[in-house]
């Protein structure tokens, strides 16, 4: 607890000090003046985006050492994760007090543009993206629902993949037979660009083994090529090709009792849970333009994703889900002086396939979507505008392998204006209202018949939620600091959740997908990045979030009043970063959230809730020269133990080791 508060009180101390200084710590290049942002089809500095926004560049992600996307956003931003069910290649995401039991639902995450997002509730497909191919990281809060539709109801969040000049590899051995490797190549030239990657990652397990012999290990591969060609009239032609492949053992649930004694146990004393999961995506982009004013792109994607699972709790069931993705996205853009009009369309036609040893689970169920957009930009003397509006139509349908075809559609609106205005040349200001919505995943369409599950029952459609937000926000700029203000607040229509019989006494014992009539969040998001000297640099990043349920129908209003699950009050990251000299760096970053309701725990009624989260990590880097470079990392240094809570006496562990790794890197 020591060590937390000292980390926090240098944080803080960033906020009321103030003294010229070189914005260069060391090697370490600290991102103080306005960076360029993508996002919404904005293009231009972050501090005059007329709504929230992180932006997080190649050199804050090199300075961070994180070696995976998943540890850079969970150590790095204001988002909120965990891993879902245990599995750490799939993690559960929250921003803006949706909490980690739906966070991952009301979230947009694209790469390059293209969304990763999954049309059922296992979340963004996060854990396929190189963080080493990756230039930018942009989050965009209680925004972007014009231009991103369906689900980007706390906003978004958007991976930038960067042109690659040279030739690298590294290798990271650590503890718990942690081994990985990747290697890049870039070929360039005045109009060919050739980028290759390729990631392999190996851990050989956090907890006991099973009956089986074989602990919670995982291995994963990952693997992407693109190019890209320009013609002599300026037109840019690029294709990408990935493939990802990963097989992971995660541990079942623990009690009360077995988690405070050891978190490494087998609770249940079955083999875990086993999952196969294959994935190859192609993507092809062409930009052309037209005139001096217009410019058109073209962005098609397919996707292929298959993956097998072998539960814990019934080791002869298995079911096979195949996904196939299709997105077709039209954008066309006019500019003119201070004008800038984007018009785009958005199809999307997402398919699954579910094979299962229980015949009831066999069906396949799809989600269509139709977007139509449109977005004016308009900047005068200080002031930068936006206003635009979004159409989007949802078509479902679920085909069992026995029984009636059933179908469903949704007619949905988008909405967003916004202004910033620069107040002087270190100092702007922005207001923004935005209008989103949420389609249902096809998850929400299914209950379980039993338990353990023997298959899934239809269960309906339900309504799509709906949200309008508010959001106010500063951006200050002096010679060593950095700092974003934002204050939102987010009413909620129909929020969907899974509703059991502790939640309300008529759900049923397995649940029953339904909304919420009204619920809201509200809260404050503080960012700061301070220089004290050419030697010593802070980074901040704290939210502190309200989220509570106004009225609900079910239960006889049981629920009115109570706070949403899986919300903590206060998030932190905070990093200190010491630049011994011109070769040499450490960082000290502390990660806190406070405690909150338990996953299922909507009517605030259980015994424990959802413990904090507090890691504190540690990284050393040396460079010998440009080409050569050491790190040294220890992970939760304090072992401090966290697992994410379903309810009394069911807890999924999560982290409770200190992970150590060294990394070398090689540029040829």
């Amino acid at each position: 607890m020591f060590n937390k508060k000292l980390l926090l009180a240098v944080s803080f101390s960033a906020l009321v000090l103030s003294q010229p200084s070189n914005a260069v710590i060391g090697p370490i290049k600290i991102t103080l003046n306005p960076t360029e942002l993508s996002s919404n089809y904005f293009n231009d500095v972050d501090t005059y985006a007329p709504f929230s926004s992180e932006v997080y560049t190649q050199s804050d992600i090199k300075n961070s050492k994180a070696t995976n996307i998943y540890d850079f956003l969970s150590q790095n931003t204001s988002l909120s994760l965990a891993p879902s069910s245990g599995n750490r290649f799939s993690k559960k995401i929250s921003a803006r007090g949706y909490g980690l039991t739906i966070g991952s639902h009301n979230l947009v995450v694209t790469l390059n543009g293209r969304r990763l997002n999954n049309i059922d509730t296992s979340g963004p497909a996060i854990s396929e993206v190189n963080i080493n191919d990756i230039e930018r990281v942009e989050i965009t809060k209680g925004s972007g629902s014009v231009i991103y539709g369906d689900s980007a109801m706390a906003g978004a969040v958007h991976l930038y993949t960067k042109e690659n000049f040279e030739t690298k590899i590294s290798t990271t051995p650590g503890n718990y037979g942690l081994v990985q490797t990747s290697a890049s190549v870039g070929i360039n030239d005045e109009k060919i660009n050739v980028n290759l990657s390729m990631e392999s990652l190996k851990h050989g397990g956090y907890h006991v083994a099973g009956p089986d012999g074989n602990k919670d290990k995982g291995e994963q591969t990952k693997s992407s090529v693109g190019a890209a060609y320009t013609t002599d009239n300026g037109t840019v032609i690029s294709l990408d090709i990935s493939r990802d492949s990963s097989d992971t053992r995660y541990p079942s649930y623990l009690t009360d009792a077995q988690f405070d004694a050891d978190p490494s146990q087998n609770g249940t004393g079955n083999n875990y849970t086993f999952r196969e999961a294959e994935s190859s995506t192609t993507n092809l982009k062409i930009k052309r333009k037209w005139g001096n004013n217009f410019e058109f792109t073209t962005n098609r994607s397919a996707i292929d994703r298959e993956s097998q699972n072998t539960y814990w709790y019934s080791s002869g069931t298995v079911d096979k889900y195949k996904y196939d993705y299709n997105s077709n996205d039209y954008l066309l853009t006019y500019t003119n002086g201070n004008i800038k009009i984007d018009t785009g369309v958005n199809i999307f036609d997402g398919k699954r396939t579910v094979t299962s040893t229980t015949a009831s689970s066999r069906n396949t169920t799809s989600k269509e979507n139709l977007g139509i957009f449109s977005q004016l930009q308009y900047s005068r003397d200080n002031s930068v505008f936006i206003i635009g509006a979004r159409n989007e139509k949802v078509d479902y349908e679920y085909n069992p392998e026995s029984g009636s075809k059933l179908t469903g559609e949704y007619d949905l609106n988008a909405f967003e204006i916004g202004v910033n205005n620069s107040l002087s040349p270190n100092t702007s200001v922005f207001a923004n209202y935005n209008h989103a919505f949420q389609a249902p995943l096809i998850d929400r369409f299914f209950i379980s018949a039993s338990w353990p599950a023997t298959g899934q029952v239809f269960n309906g459609f339900v309504k799509p939620s709906k949200s309008k937000n508010i959001n106010f926000g500063l951006n200050h700029l002096t010679n060593n600091s950095k700092t974003k203000l934002a204050l939102y607040r987010s009413n909620v229509t129909d929020e969907m959740f899974l509703c059991k019989s502790n939640a309300a006494s008529d759900c049923g014992q397995f649940g029953e997908n339904l909304n919420l009539d009204k619920s809201h969040k509200q809260g404050l998001e503080l960012q700061n990045k301070y220089v004290f000297s050419p030697k010593w640099s802070t980074d901040l990043n704290y939210a502190y979030t309200i989220a509570k349920i106004d009225s609900d129908d079910k239960g006889n209003g049981a629920l009115n009043g109570k706070t949403n699950p899986m919300t903590s009050k206060h998030n932190i990251s905070a990093s200190v970063i010491y630049s011994l000299n011109d070769n040499a760096n450490m960082m000290l970053t502390q990660k806190y959230r406070s405690k909150a309701f338990a996953e299922e725990d909507y009517a605030n009624i259980f015994t424990k809730k959802q413990s904090e989260y507090n890691s504190t990590n540690f990284n050393f880097s040396y460079s010998p020269n440009e080409d050569l470079k050491f790190n040294f990392d220890i992970e939760n240094l304090f072992k401090n133990s966290y697992g994410t809570r379903l309810r009394d006496d069911v807890i999924y562990p999560g982290n409770s080791t200190r992970n150590i790794k060294a990394g070398l890197t090689y540029k040829f």
